[in-house]
């Protein structure tokens, strides 16, 4: 089975914690080291192929370990054939979208990250990441129906979600200075919860504000008031 990473020991490390093997129960391939890029340009991640070594067992001991070694191996399978599906189903809703686009995959310990190369990023993204955050969405449910592995699955496309984190966190500093100054709660626009978490976490050592998240979703939005207001709404 093949695994991606930053590096190709990071590589290495979620492909064992994801077979729950240690490094000498597997024969490690290295397929690329990857490639670190310029400016962030024609980064490509570390990409290793991992295979379970038989065990010698007891002759007793042989047909209850083979079934358990086939079922872990029809595991391995199911997962890689469901990460295929997935990368299938999105290249064909973008193609819906007329939007021409190619699609890497990267695994990591529980985050697969779909990656899109495409010259039509803006329609791809949309205002403030709606359009991609909505796929996001879609693809999360797509992988949760198929398999029981608690995942996070996340698209991205030009870095847009390194670049959306620093707005976001630039963002949440502004907003807790608005607060202080005026000394009134300040309320954000609507966001995806894993959006709201950079607020909070953006925020959570500064003893001068507090922040909570409000409304319904997909309307949910997030409160930063001064530390002594009262919060009336919930984490």
């Amino acid at each position: 089975m093949k695994f991606w990473g930053k590096t190709t020991q990071d590589a290495i490390r979620s492909g064992l914690e994801e077979l729950h093997k240690t490094k000498a129960q597997v024969e490690v391939k290295v397929i690329s080291e990857g490639r670190k890029g310029f400016l962030g340009f024609g980064k490509k991640p570390a990409e290793v192929e991992l295979v379970v070594k038989e065990e010698t067992t007891h002759k007793n001991a042989g047909r209850p370990h083979a079934k358990k070694v086939a079922v872990a191996k029809q595991k391995v399978e199911d997962w890689e054939k469901y990460l295929h599906e997935l990368g299938y189903y999105l290249a064909d809703v973008t193609q819906k979208m007329g939007i021409k686009t190619t699609i890497d995959v990267v695994v990591e310990k529980r985050v697969v990250t779909y990656n899109f190369e495409t010259k039509q990023e803006g329609s791809l993204i949309g205002r403030h990441g709606k359009t991609l955050n909505a796929l996001q969405l879609l693809a999360q449910d797509f992988l949760d129906k198929k398999s029981k592995r608690k995942v996070q699955v996340i698209l991205d496309v030009a870095d847009y979600r390194a670049r959306r984190k620093e707005t976001l966190q630039f963002l949440a500093r502004k907003v807790a200075r608005d607060a202080i100054q005026q000394a009134q709660r300040q309320r954000l626009d609507p966001m995806p919860s894993f959006e709201r978490k950079i607020i909070h976490a953006a925020l959570a050592r500064n003893t001068e504000v507090k922040t909570y998240s409000s409304g319904n979703e997909p309307r949910r939005f997030v409160v930063v008031e001064p530390a002594y207001a009262k919060n009336t709404g919930k984490n």
